[in-house]
């Protein structure tokens, strides 16, 4: 009994150690530790490196737009580009504390665009907020999307309003975009979760409520199209022309539709 109880106490101090060391050794560099732990280990690397993997296939249609998104902006920030030694310049592992952030859908975020107008004068508009996140968090932090803004729509109703606080009257649809590009597309998403990995890491400066932090978000997306601009449209380009080949593929190895009616006659 003696040895095994040895033996017991053992591995059981070699799990205590495993559990508490591995985390903070995949923060440092997990990508080093991959091909030497097996695969017991690569999934324990992947369920602490990338918590939103599974929580995005359960979202179903929304969660298949925010991984692609997410996929692209993860392959800029490993890649070497002006975009990712921007980023990394705050955070030498950018890539994979994006990697590690989370997800989640606001469904009651605000769906209306607001247009300030006074004695026949248009002020501005108003989107709704498109996604936030905190300031200057740590791994593992969340990124909320609004489920009506720009990330999964490309336009909203117009509400005309005297001021940012007041109550208006309904006026017709708008487009929604984000720095230019079109609500509900793969730039604009990308972009997106760009912005917010730029306060996730303290790059940008905190926005609040109202029209000046609305301007202020304005000025932080143009400093992330400043850096980040040709990677988002090299990327969007290269989906959009992988898609036309797989499109054309399916078109080129479809059997004619005569052929097979007269295929299902003869069985």
């Amino acid at each position: 009994m003696l040895p095994a109880l040895r033996r017991f106490v053992l591995i059981l101090s070699v799990c205590f150690l495993f559990h508490y060391a591995a985390p903070s050794a995949f923060a440092q560099s997990p990508s080093r530790m991959l091909p030497s732990r097996g695969i017991a280990l690569r999934a324990v690397s992947d369920s602490f490196m990338d918590p939103s993997g599974d929580e995005l296939k359960r979202l179903g249609q929304p969660g298949q737009a925010i991984e692609q998104a997410r996929n692209e902006v993860f392959s800029v920030l490993l890649a070497e580009n002006s975009c990712s030694a921007w980023f990394r310049g705050a955070e030498p592992y950018a890539a994979d504390k994006f990697r590690s952030l989370r997800f989640s859908i606001d469904p009651l975020g605000n769906p209306e665009i607001l247009k300030v107008a006074t004695f026949n004068e248009t002020q501005g508009y108003y989107e709704p907020y498109v996604a936030s996140t905190g300031q200057n968090v740590g791994w593992g932090s969340t990124i909320v999307l609004n489920s009506n803004g720009a990330f999964f729509k490309d336009s909203a109703h117009v509400t005309v309003v005297t001021s940012l606080s007041g109550i208006g009257y309904q006026g017709s649809f708008k487009g929604l975009s984000v720095g230019g590009f079109r609500g509900a597309t793969l730039s604009a998403r990308m972009l997106a979760l760009l912005h917010e990995l730029g306060h996730v890491l303290n790059l940008l400066p905190a926005e609040s409520a109202g029209r000046s932090g609305a301007q202020l978000s304005s000025r932080n997306t143009v400093l992330v199209l400043n850096h980040c601009s040709a990677e988002i449209k090299a990327a969007d380009k290269r989906v959009r022309e992988l898609k036309k080949t797989s499109s054309s593929k399916e078109i080129l190895f479809s059997p004619p539709a005569e052929t097979v009616r007269r295929g299902r006659s003869a069985q």
